[in-house]
């Protein structure tokens, strides 16, 4: 026979457990900034480190170009110039004048990492950051990948302009990056460096890298260029844009101005192309609607060519 008092005692206690249970979640339902919740994690940027084998093939303006193309279409995107001792991204962005912090400045604690970030002047979602001359800290990836991981925590993108060649410039930027893209020219000489890069690309990041096709209509000697398809074949990997060798990237340079900010010039057009295919992550070709301007390089005097700038 089951005690009466018991009873009692085990049917009082549910009633006041259902009770109070009842009454804590219509308070806390009054007072929501009260209700614990669990914060969601902002998602990191995709840091994709811009290489070549061999320089002078166009990849700091791919990059700046690339760079401005995404922050159009929306994304907020950072610039890493990587190339300590030999830094040029900021002349195609046209912001020289506007830097005054570099990363090692942030690493000798001299400044703040917000410092160190400068804003485009004309897209608020585009941002630059500068290496320096500064040669102490650009040999160690570690310190180099902390840094561009708290970087990483406010953008959608950062790319990293690599220095050309394999030097400790080069395993900075591609050890810090999710992804990459390779730039190179029709040249036999840009191409036999960009498949050695490649090489070491595909051991080093998940991702397989992209493509990027620079100065494509160039006028050297057959016996010194590759066909667009031969080169497709040799390197064996994703093509996401094709840029010809056009007088008004040039143009733009030296003015500091990107020419993907100018849908007027077919230039411009396939760079917002590229960007296209990087957010979607896809590898469809550009297709020209209707003919735009394009003045190749190579119709020009020698003189008129190539102008002072080393950007290119």
């Amino acid at each position: 026979m089951v005690d009466i008092t018991t009873y009692f005692i085990k049917l009082q206690l549910i009633i006041s457990y259902e009770d109070v249970t009842f009454n804590v979640k219509k308070w806390l339902s009054c007072c929501p900034a009260l209700v614990l919740e669990e914060k969601e994690v902002a998602p990191m940027a995709r840091v994709i480190c811009i290489t070549s084998g061999k320089g002078g093939v166009g990849k700091t303006t791919v990059t700046a170009n690339l760079g401005t193309a995404l922050a159009l279409s929306g994304s907020s995107v950072c610039l890493i110039d990587a190339d300590f001792g030999l830094r040029n991204l900021d002349i195609p962005l046209g912001l020289s004048n506007r830097v005054r912090y570099h990363i090692s400045d942030f690493l000798t604690g001299q400044c703040a990492l917000h410092q160190v970030i400068v804003k485009d002047k004309r897209i608020s979602t585009l941002s630059f950051i500068s290496c320096s001359n500064d040669t102490v800290h650009h040999d160690d990836p570690q310190v180099f990948g902390e840094v561009v991981q708290q970087i990483a925590q406010g953008y959608d993108y950062v790319l990293i302009d690599s220095p050309a060649g394999i030097e400790n410039g080069f395993w900075n930027a591609a050890l810090a990056a999710d992804e990459a893209i390779v730039v190179t020219t029709p040249h036999r000489t840009s191409l036999q460096d960009a498949d050695r890069v490649i090489g070491l690309l595909e051991d080093m990041i998940p991702a397989p890298p992209q493509l990027i096709i620079n100065m494509a209509d160039g006028q050297e000697a057959r016996s010194a260029t590759v066909k667009m398809q031969d080169m497709i074949d040799i390197l064996n990997i994703g093509v996401i844009g094709v840029i010809h060798a056009d007088v008004e990237i040039i143009r733009s340079v030296h003015k500091g101005i990107p020419i993907a900010l100018n849908p007027e010039f077919e230039s411009g057009l396939r760079f917002r192309h590229i960007a296209h295919n990087v957010a979607k992550n896809q590898q469809e070709p550009f297709i020209s609607l209707k003919p735009k301007r394009h003045i190749s390089v190579f119709s020009l005097p020698p003189r008129l060519r190539w102008g002072k700038s080393s950007s290119l």
